[in-house]
């Protein structure tokens, strides 16, 4: 027992070390290893614990422990999430960890970004975040960090259960920061939230380099409509992802009014040979926005669908008679 005396660096760190064993098994995590830091070591964690989650994935998650009596300055937390970031580690989620202080200065339009720019989750245990009712489920850990025993009824079966969802949560927020840079646009059934003048107005298009009864139609059709389902769904899963596509699709819509009175002002200019030299523009844009935003995945299928959407909103025009 610590009589009051509150838990202090290696203490407080060893105290934790033990309690996060217990509780990630007992929540039916398998434990692989854990590990606590050495004293000095410069590598933006205190605690590392391996275990393996429900899908017998292993995983990885750091803890930097600080149990101060002062509030805890958010450039510290920085500054460890950057040496984490600069170590040799498979990361799957960062918590500070400070049970009687919240962290100052928290940015809350520079937090969110965090994940994005390390691409592993970054979380706070704090009194904020209600870090005191996880440690009332071990009465000898409470009160060596608080100096007092918890009172009254503790659910530790509703704890528990909070923690496992909150770990959860991490994991799911890693799976897709894995793939925060990749696009991928799938075959949906779905239509867009768009009344039929997009139709009508791509159709009108088509009439100019395709034949009725071409094939190619409802592909293309099929192209635009898969294009912009995926921007949809992409505005809960990746929004950033989302409004960088945005982004680049309206500097392309600008260029595209641009050539598409260039076109209407040369007579000798065809239709086809207009609709070609755009895609070869489009996709020269296209190549460039990746490699800027180091973007990989469906390259083709996000060229054609913005090209027919832009053609469906009207910026795009290839027709000779209007």
């Amino acid at each position: 027992m610590a009589n009051g005396n509150v838990a202090k660096g290696a203490s407080f760190e060893k105290a934790t070390h033990d309690f996060f064993k217990k509780i990630f098994e007992e929540i039916g995590f398998q434990v692989l290893s854990i590990r606590k830091q050495w004293s000095g070591t410069q590598n933006g964690f205190d605690i590392r614990i391996n275990f393996l989650d429900n899908d017998e994935f292993e995983r990885t998650i750091f803890f930097e422990c600080k149990n101060y009596d002062t509030e805890l300055d958010w450039g510290h937390i920085l500054e460890k999430i950057l040496e984490l970031d600069a170590a040799n580690y498979q990361v799957d989620g960062f918590i500070a960890l400070s049970p009687k202080m919240d962290i100052s200065n928290i940015n809350d339009n520079i937090a969110p970004k965090l994940n994005s720019k390390f691409k592993f989750p970054i979380r706070y245990l704090t009194p904020e975040s209600n870090v005191k009712e996880l440690f009332s489920i071990e009465k000898e850990i409470h009160e060596e960090i608080y100096g007092y025993c918890p009172t009254g009824t503790v659910d530790r079966k509703a704890i528990l259960n909070r923690f496992k969802a909150y770990i959860g949560s991490i994991l799911r927020e890693k799976q897709l920061l894995k793939f925060a840079n990749r696009i991928e646009v799938k075959d949906s059934i779905k239509k867009p939230d768009e009344d039929g003048s997009f139709i009508t107005n791509l159709d009108k298009k088509l009439n100019e380099v395709l034949e009725e009864n071409d094939p190619d139609r409802e592909e293309f059709h099929k192209l635009r409509c898969d294009y912009k389902i995926y921007l949809e769904e992409l505005t809960d899963v990746n929004n950033q992802l989302r409004l960088k596509i945005i982004n680049w699709q309206d500097n392309l819509r600008i260029k595209a009014k641009r050539l598409t009175k260039k076109f209407s002002q040369d007579s000798t200019y065809t239709p086809t040979k207009f609709y070609h030299d755009f895609f070869e523009t489009a996709e020269k844009d296209l190549l460039a926005f990746y490699s800027a935003e180091q973007l990989d995945g469906d390259k083709e299928k996000i060229l054609n669908g913005v090209v027919f959407e832009l053609a469906a909103e009207c910026p795009l025009d290839w027709r000779k008679n209007k």
